[in-house]
């Protein structure tokens, strides 16, 4: 097929998709990159993060397992979102991760 036998109207579509297609891109990469960054992050939430990517699972399943909207996991995984204990407690539930916290006793300098 070639760009002859395409009708106008679907031509027209398609750079309409095209040009916000490119518009939306920077905003992509950009939380992309936040969101490889708050799933390395060494903290109690990076872990989770850690352990919600590599279940396999759709962010959908996991958010409606835990109770919560789409929307709050999405911002929870790109690291703006802070959620309360018990949100993360279901989170950690819903795709079967086990995170253990030891505590960290500095050395005593004399």
């Amino acid at each position: 097929m070639n760009q002859n036998d395409i009708p106008p109207e679907l031509l027209e579509q398609l750079q309409r998709d095209r040009i916000s297609i490119a518009d939306e891109l920077p905003q992509l990469v950009e939380r992309h990159d936040r969101m490889i960054e708050a799933k390395e992050e060494d903290t109690f939430s990076g872990h989770l993060r850690r352990a919600i990517h590599g279940s396999g699972r759709l962010v959908r399943e996991i958010a409606a397992d835990a109770g919560i909207p789409s929307r709050t996991l999405c911002d929870f995984l790109e690291g703006t979102q802070t959620l309360r204990s018990d949100v993360m407690d279901r989170l950690a539930q819903a795709v079967h991760a086990t995170i253990a916290v030891e505590p960290h006793r500095p050395e005593r300098t004399r």
